[in-house]
């Protein structure tokens, strides 16, 4: 699968996942990793709308 079709696929899937419940969630999740080939737990970072904090993010090469 290419990158832009996981984009289009995740823009399709993305309200249906926000809007869902526990288990469809889940269902949601599992079908999500077995079509675009992503890691679980990637996956439900991406449909959380995970973003790194500024805590962890490197400022200028070090820590």
């Amino acid at each position: 699968m290419s990158a832009e079709a996981r984009r289009e696929y995740f823009k399709a899937i993305y309200p249906r996942y926000r809007q869902a419940g526990r288990r469809e969630k889940s269902r949601i999740l599992d079908e999500f990793c077995r079509v675009a080939g992503y890691r679980r737990k990637y996956a439900v970072r991406l449909l959380n709308g995970w973003r790194r904090s500024p805590r962890h993010a490197a400022v200028g090469g070090a820590r």
